[in-house]
């Protein structure tokens, strides 16, 4: 039975090896097919990385032939094509929108916009920044040395990306740059550092962090990010004033494609006033490396050359584009188009028409974005500051403005209403209104939107400006009607203070533009058609032109003096004429007139609050027109010049002009308390203890005695002129005078003229006794030791909210290029240190003076302790004469302060 099953299987067995192939065949096929279907059946195709990414479920996706950006679950994927990488860009960040205006100004950039390109390392894109400082000057100059300059001129890696895919033909690659744009980077700030005298500590959340939108360009790239963070504001004395406050702001990222070519660059000269971006430079001549410096100016290049060439005027291929913001009131907004287009008639002298041109925000564009780098926009910030400013940002190989914006807050109406009453009330009938009418408030935005507009070009402060103009001038209505009252619109020169009541038919206001901003439009824009990029060709040409003008006072640019040390009368802010005593006397005189009226032209009671900021503001004018004539006693006149033009590098104001204006100075010390309106003031619960003319008398009288050490330097420099010896005795007569003559009565103006004079000896001589150096007394701190009035600082006081205080913070931006229309003084300062030289320059950077080491040449410390012996001399002779016993008692009271300095302790 076994044996039988054995012998069948055998023989199937058998069977089956003897079947035909074709059996054989078909039997296995059928279980191949069998398995493959299975196997299609659980297992599915695999993605590719690229796939996977651009493939996620919500993507967002922004494509262009630039960069595309893939957006997903709060990660930002840059795709960047292969072409793209090694082209150089410019990265920079614009606040879009913030839960607090106080503490940052929609439409600003708190960093510059940073210099990069992609580059390829191994299975990395890295983002290197591009050091373009390096440049060969001569267009002659060949590869050998280019290359020898770029080995010591490296570009900097500063951010990594692991490639995370390739697209399916290798053309593009992808990386996370997620971190990049959602954590806080150094050199992509958001905040500002300082607000007013406080350092800024930001906190990010991060959790907080959003990835909002993704734009993709020909030519760039937006990625807009919501942030939230938590402030701290420190004091310099430690404290802390604000902790944890919650802040939300809204920001866009630009990434842009700078052009393949860059713009032929201008080599700078300080006798022209434009900013500048400093490189380091091969002069051909010398066969050194040495600082040069670029011209900043937009690209214009004429559509037709040969029509250029012939003299005609004609269109740039890329004219200069503003976008006005849709949120200015109608009348601002017609004055943002007319202030900005004043230029052009300035652009058609030298051959370019219809150079500027000026749109709305459009609201049918969806490519269109004020935040993005690729648009230069006029933007209103509603907010209660009075001001404006007009920063721009470059492409740093050659100095060409990529990017410009005008800021103007909401309240530089109040601005202009103040500055025109103040300044123009005693002639004009039209400005003692609490609202100034539309067509005098269109003129006045019109000013300060074409100065602004100057800064966008590239053009700096000439305060220097006004100083071409004589009074005389400035009061005769045929001058007046031409020139206004500056050649510059560049210049702090409101408006007309000069005018008095009598005056007929005085222009009161700056030039539209003027013959400086003519001449600056010249220089920096002119185009050179067969020039073939040399840079020093150029430069050739336009010396000649400022040479041509080197002695014409209406050309000169006066640098705008920046810090505590001012030398300079003539080029100071807020002032006119070439005569600061008959300016200030008559703008004086002239104040007292509109005070002496504000009751009878503001007489509501709800006008008092407008009375109030009017009274102020009159004050603060007085004195701007006292520091006008301070500065002229040590004055020192700067000029930027060479030595061909024959004209001095400086020179010391003249003697007899600088005694009259310390003769002045000491005039008004006791004089300058008639402007005070004390009867108006009983009506003003605001100045109650507080009054703007009490401070006013102060600083006025401390102006009048602190030039002793001053003056050292100018008369080092011309001995000829006003000797610190001679000013010494003339401020000690005229301050004693009265206790000379042995009068028994003494006005509290001289009382405390006295006791001024004596802190300010004591400052010196109580040094000398304990053998210590001597201080150098600054004009502000100076002037707050006499007078202990301390520069106004916010401070928190008790029951205050945090939005409360924020509301009493400043607004003040960090960067060196910006204009601020500050009422009180530029607040222009410069990225480029003093001292060092330029190629083809004159002078530092921007022209400023090299520090000057004025402690080898002051020889003023041998005056103080005379001036204290003879004033101690001098009390012990009258104060037991002295029948008043109020008076004795002042004296007693100087004479042991000065002997309390000598005891030895």
């Amino acid at each position: 039975m076994i044996r039988h099953k054995q012998l069948s299987l055998l023989a199937l067995a058998a069977a089956l090896v003897a079947a035909p192939l074709s059996a054989h065949a078909g039997i296995f096929d059928f279980l191949k097919r069998k398995k493959k279907a299975k196997t299609e059946q659980t297992t599915p195709p695999q993605k590719s990385a690229y796939e996977r990414i651009v493939g996620a479920e919500k993507i967002e996706s922004a494509r262009g032939s630039f960069l595309t950006l893939h957006k997903t679950n709060n990660q930002l994927y840059l795709e960047i094509p292969t072409k793209t990488i090694g082209e150089e860009i410019l990265i920079g960040v614009t606040l879009s929108s913030i839960s607090n205006p106080q503490l940052g100004m929609v439409g600003f950039k708190n960093s510059n916009p940073v210099h990069m390109r992609f580059a390829q390392r191994d299975s990395a894109i890295v983002l290197e920044a591009v050091n373009s400082e390096p440049h060969l000057i001569s267009p002659h100059q060949g590869k050998a040395e280019r290359e020898r300059l770029q080995q010591s001129y490296t570009d900097l890696a500063l951010y990594k990306f692991p490639i995370r895919a390739w697209n399916k033909d290798k053309t593009t690659v992808v990386v996370d740059v997620t971190s990049l744009f959602t954590t806080d980077q150094k050199y992509f700030r958001l905040m500002a550092r300082s607000v007013g005298r406080y350092s800024v500590n930001a906190r990010p959340l991060g959790e907080l962090t959003h990835i909002r939108e993704v734009k993709s360009f020909d030519d760039n790239v937006s990625i807009k990010v919501d942030r939230s963070y938590r402030l701290t504001l420190s004091a310099q004395g430690g404290g802390s004033p604000l902790k944890d406050y919650p802040v939300t702001l809204g920001a866009t990222f630009t990434i842009l494609r700078l052009p393949k070519e860059p713009m032929t660059p201008r080599l700078s000269d300080t006798r022209i006033g434009v900013f500048q971006t400093s490189k380091s430079g091969y002069n051909p001549e010398t066969r050194q490396y040495e600082t040069i410096r670029f011209a900043h100016r937009f690209r214009l290049v004429p559509s037709d050359i040969a029509a250029y060439k012939r003299g005609e005027a004609v269109r740039p291929v890329k004219p200069i584009v503003f976008y006005v913001d849709n949120a200015f009131p109608p009348i601002w907004k017609e004055a943002m188009k007319e202030g900005t287009l004043r230029w052009n008639a300035a652009f058609e002298r030298i051959g370019f028409k219809d150079a500027l041109e000026v749109r709305d925000f459009p609201t049918d564009d969806p490519s269109f974005d004020p935040d993005n780098l690729k648009y230069n926009c006029i933007r209103y910030i509603p907010i209660a500051t009075e001001n404006a400013m007009g920063p721009s940002w470059t492409d740093p190989r050659s100095g060409e403005i990529i990017n410009a914006s005008v800021l103007v807050w909401s309240d530089v109406s109040k601005l202009n209403n103040n500055w025109r009453f103040i300044q123009t009330a005693q002639v004009d009938p039209a400005v003692r209104a609490v609202k100034l009418p539309d067509s005098l408030m269109a003129k006045s935005l019109k000013y300060v939107i074409a100065h602004e507009i100057g800064h966008t070009l590239g053009f700096m402060h000439n305060m220097g400006a006004s100083a071409a103009y004589s009074v005389d001038s400035l009061r005769s209505a045929t001058f007046t009607a031409v020139h206004g009252t500056t050649p510059s619109i560049m210049d702090y020169a409101r408006f007309n203070y000069v005018a008095q009541p009598g005056d007929k038919g005085l222009t009161l206001d700056p030039p539209t533009v003027g013959t400086y901003d003519k001449y600056m439009i010249d220089w920096t824009y002119r185009y050179f058609p067969d020039s073939k990029g040399d840079i020093l060709a150029e430069q050739a040409e336009l010396r000649k032109l400022i040479d041509q003008h080197a002695h014409d006072p209406e050309y000169r640019y006066g640098l705008q003096q920046v810090g505590e040390e001012r030398y300079d009368p003539s080029s100071i802010e807020e002032d006119l004429s070439n005569d600061p005593v008959a300016a200030s006397t008559l703008g004086l005189k002239n104040l007292k007139y509109i005070a002496s009226h504000l009751a009878q032209w503001f007489p509501q009671p709800e006008q008092a609050e407008h009375r109030s900021q009017l009274y102020r503001g009159i004050a603060d004018q007085a004195l701007r027109y006292v520091n006008n004539v301070f500065i002229n006693v040590p004055g020192i006149y700067l000029y930027q010049t060479d030595e061909a033009s024959g004209l001095p590098r400086y020179k010391v104001v003249p003697r007899d002009k600088q005694r009259a204006s310390a003769l002045w100075l000491l005039d008004q010390a006791l004089s300058i308390d008639s402007l005070r309106n004390e009867a108006l003031e009983q009506t003003m619960t605001d100045v109650v203890g507080d009054s703007p003319f009490v401070r006013l008398g102060a600083m006025a009288r401390a102006m009048a005695i602190r030039n002793i050490n001053s003056l050292n330097l100018s008369y080092y420099l011309d001995s000829t002129s006003y000797a610190p010896q001679d000013y010494a005795d003339e401020v000690f007569a005229r301050v004693f005078a009265p206790t000379q003559a042995g009068r028994e009565q003494l006005t509290p103006a001289e009382l405390q003229l006295q006791e001024y004079y004596v802190r300010y000896i004591s400052a010196y001589t109580s040094e000398l006794a304990s053998k210590s150096a001597p201080p150098r007394v600054s004009v502000p701190a100076g002037l707050a030791a006499l007078t202990g009035y301390e520069a106004a600082s916010p401070e928190r006081k008790e029951g205050m909210t945090d939005e409360e205080f924020i509301a009493l913070l400043p607004q003040q931006s960090e960067r060196s290029h910006q204009c601020s229309f500050d009422r009180q003084h530029g607040t222009e300062e410069h990225a480029e240190g003093l001292g060092s030289r330029g190629f083809l320059n004159f002078g530092a950077s921007y022209g400023e003076p090299a520090d000057l080491f004025t402690a080898a040449i002051n020889n003023t410390d041998v005056l103080y302790l005379p001036l204290q012996y003879r004033l101690e001399a001098l009390l012990r002779k009258v104060i037991p004469t002295t029948k008043n016993s109020e008076l004795r008692l002042h004296y007693e009271l100087l004479l042991r302060k000065l002997e309390a300095i000598s005891k030895p302790k």
